[in-house]
């Protein structure tokens, strides 16, 4: 007996450590950071120690992500096959670099579709993350479930404390952890200070969830409420300390929908209450939310509403840079210029207005990225993962309350909180936003799972 409980413990508690490499050591997106192996190693050491321990976990009921997984790496590996100097020439896109090399005499070896091929077998290696995450969810109980949620708040709490400190420091980099531009902002966890407002709108809905869940429990609902109403009073409190204009949306959007998912417990709570004290009750909430909101909006170092009045969205670099991405996809479809090729290849269809003392490093669009890069493929697996989430959503929001619906939801909301980010960004590129990712589409494969463990 005890060497099977100890069994049951070894898989949460290294699904657990593992999250925790992954907030100090995937915030970054660049193919380069120095931070990328050690991630990536700690995705291989998990897989191989849940491999060789017997697990109580149920595998089979994560098929589709699993399946959806492997053909993404299918995808990026079939952009690595070499191909003839005829074949390749004659793909859209390539015969520009043909003439190139014919131009300077080159010689014309065999080369993949993608154009470059060294950050194709990146893109291939920045798999590992996820998968990890996958397999490490798969083998976890029910009952582990909360302990992963508790998890990925104590990240977000730990990533704003961090963002609130370097927001106090200004452009002092000692406690950030990536290269960057020098800066104000917070950046949190992560390098994009996007990327981090978008993890700490995550955390609304978050701390909604673990609230609703101890409904059960008279003094533990009192404590997870306070607890939980503190937490997003200062997570909407840090969040114009971002700088980012994208991440005063997402909370916008996140503080109902985490009601929501806050709404059972709060039915409850007023419930008990007589009419006058639900009025009073409803009363007092709506005007700490607009007194929060404002005080939010007011501080000193409110960067992203600053920068919200106060730059013309004709001169964002996004904007600008538009034009000629969509011009780039025109030349490489059907078939894109392969996986993490976008920085190279934007150099040579870079508008001299563009120029300036930054760079682009990716298209700050990952739908229009994805398109580039991996041509029609890429667009149909993106509309196959949106079928599912679509379809998923609205059988989780339908579905009886229970557990694992109400994890389902979460995770159906994390991941439109993901999707929205990123039409103005690509905080999906960052191992630790694809582990959260990861960890809600989980969570919607949860009630699959029951009822595979049911039958």
């Amino acid at each position: 007996m005890p060497k099977i409980a100890a069994t049951g413990r070894f898989a949460p508690v290294a699904y657990l450590l593992f999250l925790g490499l992954v907030a100090l050591t995937g915030g970054s997106s660049h193919f380069d950071a120095a931070s990328q192996p050690i991630v990536r190693l700690g995705a291989i050491l998990l897989v191989g120690a849940l491999v060789l321990r017997p697990s109580e976990g149920h595998p089979s009921s994560y098929r589709p992500a699993f399946w959806f997984l492997a053909a993404l790496a299918a995808l990026i590996l079939i952009q690595l096959i070499p191909l003839p100097p005829a074949l390749w020439g004659a793909v859209p896109g390539h015969e520009r670099y043909l003439r190139a090399a014919a131009a300077a005499g080159e010689s014309q070896p065999w080369r993949p579709l993608n154009l470059t091929p060294d950050r194709g077998w990146n893109a291939l290696f920045a798999l590992l993350p996820p998968a990890a995450a996958l397999f490490g969810a798969s083998r976890l109980r029910m009952r582990d479930q909360g302990a992963v949620l508790l998890a990925l708040i104590l990240i977000v709490m730990a990533s704003a404390v961090l963002g609130l400190a370097q927001a106090s420091a200004g452009e002092d980099d000692t406690l950030r952890f990536y290269a960057a531009p020098p800066t104000q902002a917070a950046v949190g966890l992560f390098a994009n200070r996007n990327h981090h407002a978008l993890l700490i709108a995550c955390g609304l809905p978050m701390l909604a969830l673990w609230a609703e869940r101890a409904r059960a429990d008279r003094a533990k609902r009192r404590l997870h409420a306070a607890l939980a109403l503190a937490g997003g009073a200062f997570l909407v409190l840090t969040i114009p300390t971002t700088g980012s204009r994208a991440g005063l949306v997402l909370a916008a959007l996140a503080l109902p929908l985490a009601l929501v998912l806050a709404w059972p417990a709060v039915r409850t709570g007023f419930g008990a209450l007589s009419f006058r004290h639900r009025q009073i009750g409803a009363g007092v909430g709506l005007a700490l939310l607009v007194a929060l909101v404002a005080t939010a909006l007011t501080f000193s170092r409110a960067d992203s509403v600053h920068r919200l009045f106060a730059m013309d969205p004709v001169e964002d670099a996004r904007v600008r840079l538009l034009h000629p991405l969509l011009g780039m996809i025109r030349t490489f479809l059907p078939f894109g210029s392969g996986f993490g090729s976008f920085d190279p290849v934007y150099r040579g269809f870079e508008p001299f207005r563009n120029l300036m003392v930054t760079y682009m490093n990716q298209a700050h669009d990952d739908y229009l990225q994805l398109l580039l890069e991996a041509g029609l493929p890429g667009l149909a697996l993106l509309l196959v993962f949106l079928g599912w989430w679509i379809w998923t959503s609205i059988r989780l929001w339908r579905a009886a309350d229970g557990e694992s619906a109400a994890l389902g939801r979460l995770g159906s909301i994390l991941i439109l909180l993901i999707l929205l980010a990123s039409l103005t960004d690509y905080p999906i590129r960052t191992p630790l936003m694809m582990v959260i990712a990861v960890q809600a589409a989980a969570w919607m494969l949860l009630p699959r799972r029951r009822r595979h463990e049911g039958g």
